[in-house]
């Protein structure tokens, strides 16, 4: 059996809106999950558990990206704009195509950490937390 799995070294985002988060030496991406929240609909007469049912509608989490803080980057501001955020996937190892999957879609710079923590023997780090607002995807498109 050929042994599958590989690493996200190689991964890319791109922001449309903000194309300073473009040139950031990125260092972790982190998309949250996706989830359907169920919705309690026991009454009085229930007797053993919670009675629930599935709700109409899925709730996508968050966008976290953390990169090596370079204080001559142009720093992100949260302004409320719409931005589309794409991530580009590397081309997986077994794949024989030449283009990585990718994960799209719009919303808003929500969070950013305007400064690093600053600490002897610890590379800077800056922080933005982008989170969708359901307008366009996110989709998942599988690589080609």
């Amino acid at each position: 059996m050929t042994l599958i799995g590989d690493t996200g070294n190689g991964a890319t985002l791109t922001l449309t809106t903000q194309t300073s988060a473009n040139s950031y030496k990125i260092k972790r991406i982190s998309v949250g999950e996706t989830t359907l929240e169920m919705l309690d609909v026991s009454s009085l007469a229930t007797t053993g558990p919670m009675e629930r049912i599935a709700s109409d509608l899925t709730s996508v989490g968050d966008l976290t990206v953390e990169y090596i803080f370079n204080p001559a980057n142009t720093a992100l501001t949260i302004t409320g704009l719409v931005d589309t955020a794409l991530i580009t996937l590397p081309v997986y190892s077994t794949q024989t195509t030449t283009s990585g999957a990718t994960y799209s879609g719009s919303g808003v710079v929500t969070s950013i950490k305007p400064i690093p923590d600053l600490e002897n023997g610890t590379v800077m780090m800056g922080q933005m937390v982008f989170s969708y607002d359901g307008n366009t995807g996110p989709t998942y498109t599988r690589g080609s």
